[in-house]
């Protein structure tokens, strides 16, 4: 089926007579059962069937002008970091084409190395049908892996008329790999504008376009030039993308009528592209959609970020959920502040060697690594067999070039037994092999060094079998064979790398049999240990990597930045027992907060998948961390009101008779006076509420606006991204939390306003129960909450004494606060424009420590909470809601909340363009 240029479908004859009878999926779908178990492959066509039926091929709304004229959809689909979205894309490709889509452009990495492994992997598992060529036509139309540092070469992308002709006469569809770079997008425009569409335009068909953008947070957001290193070439890069399918002076039109095009932003790490202007056109406004990955728990039948699946640990996908969760006991990430930067180089060898050695012990046959790498053999399985296991390691020391090759010459000398200089010698003369002398003198000088890492894969190992009783079993060896193992295969067959930009560096590293003349060799990058930085933070995977030292620190750190070095996620659950992360312990702080906003966001994209038209996303950030650098004024918003949040807008005193009602029939019940100076100061409820309660009385305060009014947009998003995240039913009995009415003044909008204020005690009572992601304490300094005993936070929860203020006007004669008992009076204070110029008053020095209204409750005892430095109660004190009758100069007077809230409560931060930083 393909979609007319007016929405209506138009079928299509698809498979020719002579190309066999599989569809491209189905043809994929047998590439996937080779290395991907059955469940998974299900859950990766239905998340495919989805992303086409519902996003691709849905129809405009003809309600909406602009989409209709238009023709153009844009969306997002969020994966996960080395969680396989190459294999999502391709299966959205698949059933794309066989659902008759006429072109799809592969938008592969701005780095020529991810260029070339989307190119390869489509060919090698895609591009695979019989008769391909009639079946397809696909450029760049020569093999680009020759082509000098990615160039732009002029026959890459180039189509004959007639050829594009006979591919319409016959629905063969076009694909297109390119390289997300000026030159690349400029000739495939072109080629589109001017041979394509013309061809189209001629026979008037409806087309459809399918631009499917990997790494779409990587150069394609619209402001993508705030990066320091950012050049005017890579701010045109959005620009260009757009050129593919629209005109410049036709902007937000297709280049011609006939055109429908779908955009498709692929990305682990979409913050920056939910964060940027929606009116930028490449901001996903249609459709979001998140992936799911395999792990331990989780329906397949229903929206969970995972789903588990039959063949258990070895088919996980081993992301944040093991390594700063399930197995955070292990740990599997190991704080090394305590070691000087090269004995954590040495620490970290030391460990891959050991788990090299593992992994070579139990590996199925008799690989022997040293022996088979100067071998030829027949085919590449026994070249495969024959050097056992493929083995990685990183080392991300920083960005800068120079620091890479430094770590590289210290580890060729430490291994080698070199003296400090002789490493880039040895470099220089080819020489990147890693040495033997220095590995035997440390284990020998140093034995325990090395036994301890056996020793805690060992303990991991059963932490690993607790989890899952068929996962990897721990070989039957000894330090000393496990040593002999070390020298004789593994470290023969280990080099060092370094994978940068820089002219000196590796080319990329390859990790299957190559062929030889007539036969097969061993993998070149069997055993590797790679120093790198920024090239290694997106889309190029390492295979068998088990150790990595992540020594690298950011003075502003980004989550979207961070979160794509974690190249140690991935499947790899069938040795997950011998991988480790070396860092400091304040980076492994910040990746596991990283992992609970990225989860807080899985949640809510998965819960917008049921929308027709979903608004972005809320994101999360940090108090110690922004969500994105690549987009301008971004700020956080704390959920946390502060600890005195004051009401400072009042209502008229002929529309505050409400309130003045919500507060006359509270004080009927039992209450003290509060004595002053000069008369009383006020009332005290003699109960306590809770927090809950609490919230509901300020939820019936009202603000009429003068007109039908609105609720509070941004304070509204916010609270419903919380329902989501903490998947709060409409039956609980928190829901909603935010209860703001409809009719509300703009005038009282705000973070101190009640019902913001009744929301975060609700969210704070909600956070008691259940285990929210990404929610930090109050206290001072925060804790994780996800590390806090909720029992004994439970007990701490604040109750709230309920205080009425007077002050020294005159007594209250007529409306509800006539009926309490005690004289009211309203308290003077400057108010223009309705709006409080303070907040708490009737400050004073008592015994050298000052006392304001914020201590009402306080009064009668004559002794303050434990305060924190900032004047707060500290956690497990009770609060303050006081109601302040404020004396209005025109007759009458207005009540406004103020509140008294101990630490010890959640927060959280909400990510937005301009608004309210965070606390």
């Amino acid at each position: 089926m393909n979609l007319s240029g007016d929405g209506g479908p138009t079928e299509h004859v698809w498979l020719p007579a002579d190309s066999g009878d599989q569809s491209w999926w189905e043809r994929y779908e047998s590439v996937l059962a080779e290395t991907v178990g059955s469940k998974s492959r299900s859950v990766i066509g239905a998340d495919a069937e989805f992303i086409v039926q519902r996003c691709i091929l849905a129809e405009p709304d003809e309600s909406d002008e602009e989409g209709a004229a238009s023709r153009e959809r844009r969306g997002a689909v969020m994966g996960a970091v080395q969680s396989g979205k190459t294999a999502s894309m391709l299966a959205v490709i698949a059933k794309s084409l066989d659902a008759g889509v006429d072109a799809v452009v592969v938008l592969g990495g701005t780095q020529t190395a991810l260029w070339l492994q989307t190119w390869e992997r489509l060919l090698g598992q895609l591009d695979t049908l019989k008769a391909k060529n009639r079946r397809r036509v696909i450029l760049p139309a020569i093999d680009p892996s020759g082509i000098a540092n990615g160039a732009a070469g002029p026959g890459l992308y180039v189509l004959n008329a007639n050829l594009v002709t006979r591919a319409l006469d016959r629905d063969r569809p076009i694909i297109v790999v390119a390289m997300k770079q000026v030159a690349h997008l400029e000739r495939v425009a072109r080629t589109l504008r001017e041979v394509v569409y013309p061809a189209v335009e001629s026979i008037g068909r409806p087309y459809h376009l399918l631009v499917v953008d990997d790494e779409a947070d990587d150069s394609s957001i619209d402001e993508s030039d705030l990066t320091g290193d950012a050049n005017f070439q890579e701010r045109q890069v959005p620009r260009r993308i757009v050129d593919l399918w629209e005109s410049r002076q036709l902007p937000g039109e297709t280049a011609i009528p006939e055109l429908r095009v779908t955009y498709l932003a692929y990305t682990a790490t979409p913050q920056a592209n939910f964060l940027q202007d929606q009116s930028n056109p490449l901001a996903p406004k249609d459709f979001v959609v998140c992936l799911r990955t395999p792990g331990a728990e989780g329906d397949a039948d229903a929206r969970d970020p995972g789903f588990r699946v039959p063949e258990g640990i070895t088919g996980w996908y081993t992301g944040g959920d093991v390594y700063y969760k399930t197995l955070s006991s292990v740990p599997l990430c190991v704080p090394v502040d305590e070691l000087p930067e090269e004995e954590a180089v040495a620490h970290a060898v030391r460990g891959y060697m050991v788990a090299s050695g593992i992994r070579l012990a139990r590996a199925g046959g008799t690989p022997s690594p040293a022996a088979a790498t100067h071998q030829v053999y027949s085919t590449a399985a026994e070249a495969k067999a024959a050097g056992g296991p493929v083995m990685s390691m990183l080392v991300h020391p920083s960005a800068a070039m120079g620091a890479h090759f430094s770590t590289a010459y210290q580890l060729l000398e430490w291994s080698a037994g070199l003296r400090p200089g002789e490493g880039v010698i040895r470099a220089s003369d080819g020489d990147w092999s890693l040495g033997t002398a220095g590995i035997l003198a440390d284990m020998d000088d140093h034995p325990e060094r090395w036994t301890q890492w056996l020793e805690d894969y060992v303990r991991s190992n059963e932490a690993v079998g607790a989890l899952d009783e068929d996962g990897p079993e721990f070989p039957d060896i000894g330090w000393e064979q496990l040593k002999h193992l070390i020298l004789d295969e593994i470290v023969p067959v280990t080099s060092v790398a370094v994978i940068n930009s820089d002219v000196r560096a590796a080319d990329r590293p390859v990790f299957e049999p190559v062929r030889r003349g007539d036969g097969w060799r061993t993998a070149p990058n069997l055993s590797t240990i790679f120093v790198s930085g920024n090239v290694m933070s997106r889309g190029l995977t390492l295979d068998g990597l088990t150790t990595t030292l992540f020594t690298r620190r950011a003075e502003d750190p980004a989550s979207d930045t961070q979160m794509q070095m974690q190249r140690w996620f991935g499947y790899r659950g069938s040795f997950i027992d011998v991988c480790r992360v070396l860092m400091a312990e304040q980076q492994i702080a910040l990746f596991t907060e990283y992992h609970e906003t990225d989860l807080a966001l899985r949640i809510q994209v998965l819960d917008a998948m049921s929308a027709d038209s979903p608004a972005p996303p809320t994101v999360l950030q940090g108090r110690t961390f922004k969500a994105t650098g690549k987009v301008r004024n971004v700020r956080g918003r704390g959920l946390w009101p502060g600890h005195e949040p004051f009401t400072t807008w009042l209502n008229s005193p002929d529309l505050d008779v409400h309130n003045q009602k919500v507060v006359a029939n509270l004080f009927q019940e039992p209450a003290a006076s509060v004595p002053g100076e000069s008369g009383d100061r006020g009332l005290l409820l003699d109960r306590s509420l809770t927090m809950v309660e609490v919230a509901d009385l300020l939820n019936m305060l009202r603000y009429p606006a003068g007109s039908d009014g609105a609720v509070d947009p941004d304070a509204q998003r916010h609270w419903a991204a919380v329902q989501t995240v903490a998947q709060l039913g409409a039956d609980d009995p928190l829901s909603p939390i935010y209860a703001m009415p409809t009719d509300t003044d703009p005038a009282v909008w705000g973070t101190n306003d009640p019902f913001n204020v009744a929301a975060y005690l609700k969210f704070w009572a909600l956070c008691l129960e259940r285990r929210c992601p990404a929610v930090f304490s109050t206290d001072e300094p925060p804790q994780r909450w996800s590390t806090i005993d909720l029992s004994s936070r439970a007990l701490e929860a604040p109750a709230f004494r309920v205080g009425l203020r007077f002050g020294s006007g005159d007594p209250v004669q007529d409306g509800p606060l006539s009926e309490i008992t005690a004289t009211v009076r309203g308290m003077r204070r400057a108010a223009p424009a309705s709006r409080l110029k303070g907040t708490w008053g009737s400050r004073t020095l008592r015994d050298g420590v000052m006392w304001g209204d914020e201590f009402f409750d306080c009064y009668p005892s004559g002794k303050l909470p434990r305060l924190t430095q900032s004047r707060a109660r500290e956690r497990g004190s009770d609060g303050l809601l006081l109601f302040h009758v404020i004396h209005r100069d025109g007759g009458g007077v207005s009540i406004a909340p103020g509140l008294s809230i101990p630490v010890g409560g959640p927060d959280q931060v909400h990510a937005a363009r301009g608004g309210t930083s965070g606390r």
